[in-house]
């Protein structure tokens, strides 16, 4: 099933937005179609994403959640981007559908419960990733994901984290080349 019409037309404004803020940190739209698929082909019932900034990938993910179910929950430290994601996911009919938490991921993070299908690393701070994915791992359900962005637009900073996540026994990790470039951990065990 497509993303809903109006779903589509705030995607459509956010990344009109995008080009007009020097503060919009999203992933481009065919890394967010991407995580689209993903989260209706694994059938997702809860995401956790770490870094909502205006709500972007959310949207897509929300799109999905809708479609299977689910919930997603939202973090950002940010007031004026966790207001304004609100207002995107009301507009869009996904209040329903979205937890939005405003503070530290660190701290929030690890107390949405499991089991978590799907979580998508983005917090601006790349070098807490590997602490972030440690957080969140052990409500990862087995079958889960992971999924952190910028795998190359910041590989140099992502380099210690990918290194870690690919090392473990319960894991099995590979670099998606799409968009920013994605980090997609899975939980095996």
């Amino acid at each position: 099933m497509p993303i809903d019409t109006p779903i589509l037309e705030l995607i459509d404004e956010l990344h009109e937005l995008r080009t007009k803020r020097d503060d919009h940190w999203q992933i481009p739209r065919e890394e967010g179609e991407v995580l689209f698929q993903i989260a209706r082909t694994s059938n997702a019932k809860k995401i956790l994403e770490l870094g909502t900034s205006y709500g972007f990938s959310g949207l897509f993910w929300a799109a999905a959640l809708q479609q299977t179910g689910g919930t997603l929950h939202t973090i950002d430290i940010d007031p004026r981007k966790y207001d304004s994601s609100r207002q995107t996911f009301r507009r869009a009919g996904l209040s329903e559908v979205v937890v939005n938490h405003l503070g530290d991921a660190a701290e929030i993070a690890p107390s949405i419960p499991g089991p978590i299908d799907i979580a998508f690393i983005d917090a601006s701070g790349k070098k807490e990733t590997r602490r972030y994915f440690d957080l969140i791992w052990p409500n990862i359900r087995i079958g889960g994901s992971v999924l952190v962005d910028n795998a190359t637009t910041h590989r140099a900073e992502l380099a210690d984290f990918v290194a870690h996540v690919r090392s473990r026994p319960d894991a099995a990790s590979t670099e998606l080349p799409v968009g920013n470039g994605l980090e997609w951990a899975v939980k095996l065990r």
